[in-house]
């Protein structure tokens, strides 16, 4: 079934936001990235930046749904010369962004486009959302920077918190036509069973975040004393185990968890970070 969203906009007028797409030609990197997601029959599959379907048309086959998004629409012509009686895909013809996510539980696999990268994880790893899992082809760069043992982003720290995010292995240019001129890497993405907060404290732990992290370098103890008290800075680093002099930007998931658990149970509100307006109008606008 092909729905086209109402708000569509001529792709010629968002080709500068959009550019054209390096398409997948390795038939074994579909294979590769199709059995890394351990798509479930009764699944349905979100392939973003569909092109003319080399993700779409395999993850047909192992789906119950397969949700087809594309902008361009000559391509979205292609999907729907090959598509045929298949009735298990839907192409919809949209922006990404601005259109509305399944309600119920779903998967990613998808070449994103790379100009995009950071928006498009912003919109699906809310914890509002119901991703479960996602295989996702991005620049190499930007997969060690949402990898990295050193977590410096507030963003990238508030999607590892609620996922766990891991670089499988890096891809050639030669995989793509045309080539990019970037190496790119297939990332894995998990929900986790447990996220280490809660999603009801998503944008206290936010606001947390972003102040700790305003310099990722500053020490623990420095970075945290306008929050905790010398005293409770001191039981913090104990049930840390680590050095008052530790880097913010140090800190692993697990230990910002319990920064944050700590700071609920023993910070009194009007001690603990608050999200700034503009922050929270544009979380609202994600969801």
């Amino acid at each position: 079934m092909f729905k086209k969203n109402k708000n569509h906009r001529d792709p010629l007028k968002t080709s500068s936001n959009f550019p054209s797409q390096n398409m997948i030609i390795s038939k074994r990197l579909i294979h590769d990235m199709i059995d890394l997601a351990r798509i479930h029959p009764h699944e349905t599959v979100l392939d973003i930046g569909a092109g003319a379907g080399a993700l779409t048309f395999p993850l047909a086959e192992k789906a119950a749904k397969v949700l087809a998004i594309e902008i361009d629409s000559v391509l979205i012509h292609k999907l729907l010369d090959k598509m045929g009686e298949r009735g298990n895909i839907e192409v919809k013809q949209c922006d990404f962004l601005e259109t509305s996510l399944p309600s119920k539980p779903f998967v990613v696999v998808a070449n994103i486009p790379y100009s995009i990268t950071t928006p498009i994880f912003g919109k699906l790893l809310h914890p509002a959302v119901p991703m479960q899992r996602a295989v996702i082809l991005v620049e190499k760069g930007a997969a060690k920077g949402f990898t990295s043992h050193s977590i410096r982003n507030p963003r990238i720290l508030n999607w590892r918190m609620q996922y766990e995010i891991r670089l499988v292995r890096t891809v050639s240019p030669d995989h793509f036509a045309p080539p990019p001129k970037v190496d790119s890497a297939i990332l894995s993405i998990r929900r986790r069973e447990q996220p280490l907060v809660s999603p009801q404290h998503h944008q206290m732990f936010s606001a947390l975040a972003t102040y700790g992290l305003r310099d990722p370098k500053l020490p623990l103890y420095a970075a945290l004393s306008e929050i905790f008290t010398p005293p409770q800075i001191a039981r913090l680093v104990k049930l840390l185990r680590v050095d008052r002099e530790l880097p913010m930007g140090q800190l692993n998931e697990e230990q910002w968890g319990t920064v944050f658990h700590t700071m609920l149970q023993h910070v009194p509100p009007y001690r603990r970070p608050q999200l700034r307006k503009d922050s929270r109008s544009k979380s609202k606008k994600r969801k």
